[in-house]
């Protein structure tokens, strides 16, 4: 009976599937797919390298930065909200973290999400003082989420990434950092 029944409901989700496929307008999604690709060619061409956008050497995608996205959301004449779904805030240990979900919305329909998060034990906070970093945390919560929405809004995904930026912020501080080892010990 077990057996019957699994199979049973096997063959209607097949059905399901198909009956959504037959549904699918094949010339509007060739249509609605041309203009994405389209929007992507005229965001390459406009958004600004190392402004809009960085590109990390070594990585496969640029990534999108916060004036990028939003010039995007511009663009989309949407408007976004935030929401704090999480938030350790420990004075005594001097640990805080912050996550967020943003929120598109065009003309009071809500579009899509994305969601960012941030802490001080991230590496490169680690060596400052948790306690100057609450509110810089936050931020950089709010920005990771606003892209992560960006990305998803725009179908820009397989030509941005984000947070790279993070990795370039920090290989920049471990450079400096190495830099002024190896010209202290040159001076002494």
């Amino acid at each position: 009976m077990g057996q019957l029944a699994v199979k049973q409901q096997t063959q209607e989700q097949q059905a399901t599937t198909l009956s959504i496929i037959d549904t699918v307008d094949l010339e509007a999604v060739q249509s609605t797919l041309s203009k994405i690709n389209q929007f992507q060619m005229v965001i390459q061409n406009t958004l600004k390298r190392e402004h809009d956008f960085g590109v990390i050497p070594g990585t496969g995608k640029p990534t999108l930065l916060k004036p990028g996205a939003e010039k995007i959301h511009m663009l989309f004449g949407v408007t976004s909200e935030y929401e704090v779904t999480e938030k350790i805030q420990d004075y005594d240990k001097g640990f805080f973290a912050f996550t967020i979900r943003c929120m598109i919305y065009k003309d009071g329909n809500k579009i899509t999400e994305g969601v960012g998060h941030c802490n001080t034990k991230e590496r490169k906070y680690i060596k400052q003082d948790a306690y100057t970093l609450a509110n810089t945390c936050l931020k950089m919560a709010k920005k990771r989420a606003q892209i992560d929405a960006t990305l998803t809004l725009a179908s820009l995904s397989e030509i941005f990434t984000q947070d790279i930026e993070d990795i370039k912020e920090f290989t920049q501080t471990e450079n400096i950092e190495t830099m002024t080892l190896k010209m202290q010990h040159k001076l002494n």
